[in-house]
């Protein structure tokens, strides 16, 4: 007897995120979407979706029925050589587009219903924001956004 390939619930959260983030990247013109740790070379600008850790949901104690509470960590990465084919822009400019990519990326985040629709396995039950960190290097613009998602696996066959 075969049984069904089951993904682990983190490779579940950034793979139904980047679906998500994909099929609504006009949010995000020209911003490179990247899914986990990767060692593959990024370009700027690039959204990284990561599911840092889970664990069982508190709620349920010890026995968690398969449900989990996952850090999901959104890195929103951008660099003062983001203008128009490339080209250098202000860094005031610079600044207001990253910032719009954050916001965008918020803005998608919050329409939980939407996030729900594009789950692939299991089932997403809440995902809100618990902090949103900036930081600046030379040129370069950094967010990282911390949400916590509900989500527990599919039933079993």
């Amino acid at each position: 007897m075969s049984h069904p390939t089951l993904n682990g619930i983190r490779t579940i959260a950034e793979e139904s995120v980047l679906a998500y983030f994909t099929a609504n990247a006009g949010a995000l013109p020209g911003v490179e979407l990247r899914a986990g740790q990767t060692n593959e070379i990024r370009s700027l600008p690039v959204v990284i979706l990561h599911a840092e850790s889970a664990r069982a949901h508190a709620d349920f104690g010890s026995y968690n029925l398969g449900n989990f509470e996952i850090v999901f960590k959104i890195y929103v990465y951008s660099s003062a050589d983001d203008g128009p084919g490339g080209a250098a822009i202000t860094t005031e400019e610079a600044l207001d587009l990253h910032r719009g990519r954050v916001e965008a990326v918020q803005g998608l985040m919050l329409d939980v219903e939407a996030l729900q629709s594009a789950w692939t396995e299991g089932t997403l039950y809440a995902a809100w924001i618990e902090s949103d960190d900036e930081g600046v290097s030379g040129r370069r613009y950094g967010n990282l956004i911390t949400y916590t998602v509900v989500s527990v696996y599919p039933p079993a066959p």
